[in-house]
C-alpha cells in the first residue's frame, strides 16, 4: 500500500521542475508521510559515525544524504564536477547519487564488479577528480595507473567521522531540464565501458509514465537490480515516490532471493533476466514465491524458456479475482533509452513469444531503419531507431560516438529488430553478434531462442563465431546442459538434431557444440550478467568440442 497521498502524488508529478536531481526534496517538501520507513534492506549499511541502518523513511534517507552532500562540499566538489562511486554493491549507491546531484555535481556510479584495471581507465576518461570507493579497490586500481590530481576516500575510513554540517548557500541544486545528473557505465559487451549521460528531466521521464499509469494491487516491492545501474536507481525513484514498502538486496543469489521473498513477501520483483534464470535453475520452493504478481526484467529479452517457469510460480489478479500464476513483464531497454521503451507480459498459456518485446511506449517512436535511416517496411530486418524524451544526450566526453549512434534523427540501440503489421516488434540479435556465412545469415539470439524451445536437456545456450586452424570463420554453440552426460558422443548427437532443426527453419548450420565443466559458469559474463560473446569468439579454453560432420 503507498504511503503518499494519491493526490499529494499527483501535485508533485505536474510540477515541470521535478525530476531525478531533486525528487527526494519534493517528496520530504510535499508528502505528508514522509517520516514513515518505506526502504528495508536485507543487509545493515554504515552511515556517519559508525551508525548503521536497515530501513529509511524519505526522511531520514534525505537526511543521510545531506551528510554526504556535507561530507563532498568539504572535499571541494561543486556543481558540474564529476565524482566516481566504486564501492560494494549496497544501497549506498542510491544515497550518493541523491547526495550528489543535491550539489548539482554529476555522480559517476560504476558496477562493484569491474575489474579495477578497467575501472581506473573508465575514471580517467571522464575525468574525475574524486573517487570514493574502497580499501581494496583503492589499492588495485592505484597499482594500475598513474591517478595524479585525482582525490580518493574509502568509504569505511570516511564513515567513521561525525557527520559533518557544511552545506552550499543553494542547496538543494536547481537543475535546468538537460543538467546531466549521472553518467552510469554500459555494461561492456563489446569491450571498454561507455559512459552514458543521464539527465534531470529526461532521465525520470519513464518513471513519471509508470506513477501516472500504475499496475493495480501492488504494494510491496523487491528489487535485485544493480545498485549503481539507471534502472536500478530508477526503480527505488519510483518507489519512493509511491511511499511503497520496498526490500533493497545486496545479496542477489537465487537461495538468497528465493528466501527474501518467502519472508518479505512481495508481489512485484525487478531485476536483470539473468538473476532470474539463476532463480530457475536452483528450482526453489514453488510456496516460497506464493506472494509474487508480477516479476519485471528490464534490459534484454528473456528466453520463453526461462520465463515460463516464472510465470507458473504465484498469482495474479484478472479482473479482480486472483488467479493461479504470475505475470512476467519484459522490458527491452539499455543505459541509452533511459528506460524501457518496450514492454510486454508473459502469462501462462501463453504461445506469441519469439522474442517479441511488445510495441513501444505511447512517448516512443521506434522504427526499423538500414544503415541510412530509411524506415524499413514491416518483416525487414533493420537497426532499432529510437526518438524519445528519456534518450540519453549521448555518450560522456565521447562526441564522436554519441554522432555516430544518431541516424536521420533517430538514436541507434545496437539492436536488430523486425516489425509485424500489427506493430509488434521483435528482438532478434545484437549487431555485432549477427553471423554472416557463405550458408547465409544468422541471427544469434533468434537462434538460441529456437534451440531452447525445441530441445529440453539444453538449459541456456550461446551462439558465436570463431576461427580455426586455417582461419577460417565457424560457428559454434555453446550449451548448459540439464543433462549429466557430457560425452562427446551425446554431444554429437545433439548437435546433430540441433542442426536438422535449424535446417528445417531454413537457418545456417553450426560447425561446432562445446560444453564446460558443471562447476563451471557456461559462458564468460559482463558486469550485469550478459554473456560476452566477444570473449568466447577469441576463448575456447576448459570446454569439450565436438565438430559437425560434413
Amino acid at each position: 500500500m503507498s504511503q503518499v497521498d494519491p493526490f499529494e502524488l499527483h501535485k508533485m508529478l505536474e510540477n515541470e521542475h521535478l525530476g531525478a536531481g531533486n525528487f527526494l526534496h519534493y517528496l520530504v517538501r510535499e508528502n505528508s508521510y514522509s517520516d514513515h520507513d518505506y526502504l528495508f534492506l536485507e543487509r545493515p549499511i554504515i552511515g556517519f559515525g559508525n551508525t548503521k541502518r536497515m530501513s529509511f523513511s524519505q526522511q531520514s534517507l534525505l537526511e543521510c544524504a545531506k551528510q554526504w552532500s556535507s561530507f563532498y562540499c568539504k572535499a571541494g566538489v561543486t556543481s558540474k564536477d564529476v565524482v566516481a562511486v566504486f564501492i560494494d554493491d549496497t544501497i549506498d549507491y542510491f544515497l550518493q547519487f541523491i547526495a550528489l546531484s543535491s550539489l548539482g555535481a554529476i555522480p559517476a556510479l560504476i558496477n562493484s564488479k569491474l575489474a579495477p584495471e578497467i575501472a581506473i581507465q573508465y575514471i580517467k576518461h571522464i575525468q574525475a577528480n574524486l573517487v570514493l570507493s574502497t580499501k581494496e579497490r583503492l589499492s588495485d586500481m592505484q597499482a594500475f595507473e598513474s591517478t595524479d590530481g585525482i582525490q580518493f576516500f574509502d568509504i569505511e575510513q570516511v564513515v567513521q567521522q561525525p557527520a559533518e554540517n557544511k552545506l552550499p548557500v543553494q542547496y538543494p541544486f536547481i537543475h535546468a531540464p538537460t543538467d546531466p545528473v549521472l553518467l552510469t557505465h554500459t555494461s561492456g559487451t563489446t569491450g571498454i565501458p561507455k559512459s552514458v549521460i543521464a539527465a534531470h528531466k529526461p532521465y525520470f521521464h519513464g518513471i513519471r509514465f509508470r506513477l501516472n499509469n500504475p499496475i493495480a494491487n501492488l504494494d510491496r516491492y523487491l528489487t535485485a537490480l544493480p545498485h549503481s545501474h539507471n534502472s536500478g536507481l530508477a526503480y527505488l525513484m519510483e518507489a519512493s515516490m509511491r511511499g511503497c514498502p520496498t526490500l533493497v538486496l545486496s545479496d542477489k543469489s537465487p537461495q538468497s532471493l528465493a528466501q527474501q521473498v518467502a519472508s518479505f513477501k512481495p508481489n512485484f520483483v525487478v531485476a536483470f533476466p539473468k538473476i532470474f534464470v539463476e532463480l530457475v535453475r536452483s528450482k526453489p520452493r514453488v510456496e516460497d514465491l506464493a506472494s509474487v504478481n508480477y516479476w519485471r526484467s528490464t534490459g534484454d529479452a528473456a528466453h520463453e524458456r526461462h520465463v515460463k517457469h516464472l510465470t507458473s510460480w504465484g498469482s495474479h489478479y484478472h479482473q479482480g479475482v486472483l488467479k493461479p500464476g504470475s505475470i512476467y513483464i519484459d522490458g527491452l531497454g539499455s543505459s541509452e533509452m533511459g528506460s524501457s521503451l518496450f514492454t510486454v507480459n508473459h502469462h501462462q498459456g501463453k504461445r506469441d513469444y519469439d522474442r517479441c518485446v511488445g510495441k513501444p511506449q505511447p512517448w516512443v517512436d521506434a522504427q526499423v531503419i538500414d544503415d541510412l535511416g530509411n524506415i524499413l517496411p514491416c518483416g525487414q530486418v533493420g537497426r532499432l531507431g529510437i526518438k524519445s524524451p528519456s534518450l540519453t544526450p549521448g555518450y560522456w566526453n565521447s562526441t564522436l560516438l554519441t554522432e555516430k549512434s544518431r541516424v536521420n534523427g533517430y538514436w541507434i540501440t545496437g539492436d536488430l529488430v523486425k516489425k509485424d503489421e500489427l506493430g509488434y516488434f521483435y528482438h532478434l540479435d545484437r549487431i555485432t553478434d549477427k553471423i554472416t556465412s557463405a550458408a547465409g545469415v544468422l541471427y544469434s539470439l533468434q537462434t538460441e531462442e529456437l534451440i531452447l524451445k525445441q530441445f529440453d536437456e539444453i538449459f541456456d545456450c550461446s551462439i558465436y563465431t570463431y576461427q580455426d586452424a586455417q582461419l577460417h570463420t565457424k560457428v559454434a554453440i555453446r550449451v548448459d546442459l540439464v543433462s549429466e552426460d557430457r560425452s562427446e558422443q551425446y554431444l554429437a548427437s545433439l548437435l546433430s538434431q540441433i542442426n536438422d532443426c535449424l535446417s528445417a527453419d531454413k537457418i545456417p548450420k553450426l560447425d561446432s557444440i562445446s560444453v564446460v565443466d558443471k562447476d563451471q559458469s557456461y559462458a564468460p559474463e559482463g558486469v550485469t550478467g550478459k554473456v560476452l560473446k566477444r570473449v568466447l569468439r577469441h576463448d575456447d579454453k576448459s570446454e569439450i568440442r565436438v565438430f559437425a560432420h560434413t
